[in-house]
Order: structure tokens, then C-alpha cells, then sequence
């Protein structure tokens, strides 16, 4: 029984690194064009029909982000930026989101 939970334990251990690495190496840059709330509350965005769900960044419902708004995070960068959209069509800052993740940057990029 404890080699099943030890093997539980490793397999989201290594999957959460995984998608670290993977979500620190990508470049984010696109207009939400739907989104929808998971049951702890959290955001999952979508570019057209691509799915986008953060590993390392934490966007809840109540954040005021909203269908329209840009999510802008560039590759290796240490923060997530959404825009907003004002009345002149000019985009200002809404919100920069730091990461929440186990493992930091540093260990995926040579920042």
C-alpha cells in the first residue's frame, strides 16, 4: 500500500515539473475569447478554441477578467499580465499575476 502511494506522490511530482517547464518555456499572447471557472474557483482561458490552463499562475473568478481582455506572458518571464480594453480601444494593465508554483523559474531558463 505505501508503494502506491509513494508512486502517486512521484507521479505528480514529476508531472508538476513537467508542466512547469513546459508553461515557463511558453509565450502567451492573445485575446481571451471565452472563459470558463473550475470548481475551486480558478479561470481557464481560451485563445479561439485552444484551451489554456495555467499550472503556475492563479487567476480566480473574482479578478474581474473578462471575455475581451489580453493575456500577455512572454517565455521565461516571472509574471502574467491581462489587459483591459478602455473605452478609446487602448489597452492598461488589469492585472500581473506572480507564479504560485513549486519549482521557481530559475530552474527552466538562464535569466
Amino acid at each position: 500500500m505505501i508503494y502506491i502511494f509513494l508512486g502517486v506522490v512521484l507521479f505528480v511530482f514529476i508531472n508538476t515539473f513537467i508542466q512547469t517547464r513546459n508553461e515557463c518555456k511558453s509565450d502567451y499572447n492573445f485575446t481571451i475569447t471565452k472563459l470558463e471557472i473550475t470548481p475551486t474557483k480558478r479561470l481557464i482561458f481560451y485563445n479561439n478554441e485552444q484551451e489554456v490552463s495555467l499550472w503556475n499562475y492563479i487567476v480566480s473568478a473574482n479578478a474581474g477578467v473578462d471575455v475581451g481582455d489580453k493575456l500577455i506572458k512572454g517565455k521565461c518571464s516571472k509574471y502574467l499580465y491581462i489587459y483591459k480594453k478602455n473605452d478609446q480601444g487602448e489597452y492598461f494593465l488589469h492585472l500581473k499575476v506572480k507564479p504560485s508554483g513549486l519549482f521557481p523559474i530559475k530552474w527552466f531558463c538562464n535569466k
